[in-house]
């Protein structure tokens, strides 16, 4: 299942790269499941992790399509795993923040995964382009972006504290955003009321 996964997505993904480089995107969804399979041995949630952007940015995939071409467990891993594009980018980041606090442990694994691969890009690329790496991002402000994955951070503390990938995550948010948690001062506006 986990080889159907990554042909799936290589196909979906194609033609996309990472953000403001020449990565073909697929590298990231065969890192997400590559991370989520240190969690768990579990085929349909490693295949779902390398799926996880599929209903959200590929052309024509639909969790249907997920059903019958996996598994219904995995199309609705995927489909949790998925944000709302018509929203906006606060409304987004708010409601994923407050969804995955209290998702299925499986999505929880899903995206941490992700967020820990994304703030690796942001490790790699940020001593190359310095600042301009924020451009790359539809929300430009750094602070914002800190306040997402921080607030990604303290919402899956205490089911991975003492995970590796966590503690790495962790890590690379303290290192990039400095440490201390999302609530406070550090609040997306009008975020309560998402």
């Amino acid at each position: 299942m986990i080889d159907r996964a990554i042909e799936f997505a290589t196909k979906a993904h194609e033609g996309q790269f990472r953000k403001g480089t020449k990565r073909p995107y697929i590298v990231h969804p065969i890192e997400v499941g590559d991370i989520v399979s240190t969690m768990t041995k579990d085929e349909e949630v490693i295949s779902a992790a390398i799926l996880h952007d599929t209903i959200e940015d590929c052309e024509g995939v639909t969790k249907e399509l997920l059903e019958a071409s996996f598994s219904e467990r995995v199309a609705s891993l995927v489909a949790q795993e998925s944000e709302d594009k018509s929203r906006s980018w606060i409304e987004r980041k708010g409601s994923t923040i407050k969804r995955i606090r209290c998702a299925p442990y499986e999505v929880q694994m899903i995206g941490l995964a992700d967020k820990l691969s994304n703030m690796r890009d942001i490790d790699r690329d940020y001593p190359v382009v310095g600042e301009e790496l924020w451009n790359r991002f539809r929300m430009k402000d750094k602070k914002m972006i800190g306040w997402y994955y921080k607030g990604i951070q303290d919402a899956l503390r205490e089911a991975f504290s003492e995970v590796p990938a966590y503690e790495e995550y962790c890590h690379l948010v303290d290192r990039h955003f400095g440490s201390g948690e999302s609530s406070g001062a550090n609040k997306g506006p009008e975020l309560i009321s998402l």
